[in-house]
């Protein structure tokens, strides 16, 4: 090979180099956005992190305690979430007219 030759070739390598991390960071952009949904949510879920853990654990010692009433508790629970889902969907509607 000459000079020239090895010159082109470098040349070649190098360009070929910048396509592949152009693409790459193209296809980490797309990942991000693709996992972003995910990546929120478990953040959401980080936050109360501690607070579940706390309750869980209430939850648990009352469990022990009195295995009755922790079901009824269980339901009582089910059903003020589902109360408080079914909410904040018609606050939701109601706001969007």
């Amino acid at each position: 090979m000459t000079h020239r030759e090895r010159l082109a070739y470098r040349e070649r390598l190098d360009a070929q180099i910048l396509q592949q991390r152009l693409d790459m960071g193209m296809a980490l952009r797309d990942w991000r956005e693709a996992t972003a949904p995910i990546d929120h949510g478990w953040q959401k879920l980080m936050r109360w992190r501690a607070p579940t853990l706390a309750a869980l654990g209430l939850v648990s010692w009352r469990t022990l305690r009195r295995p009755r009433s922790a079901g009824r508790l269980t339901r009582r629970l089910m059903t003020g979430l589902l109360l408080a889902n079914r909410l904040r969907a018609v606050y939701r509607s109601l706001h969007r007219h």
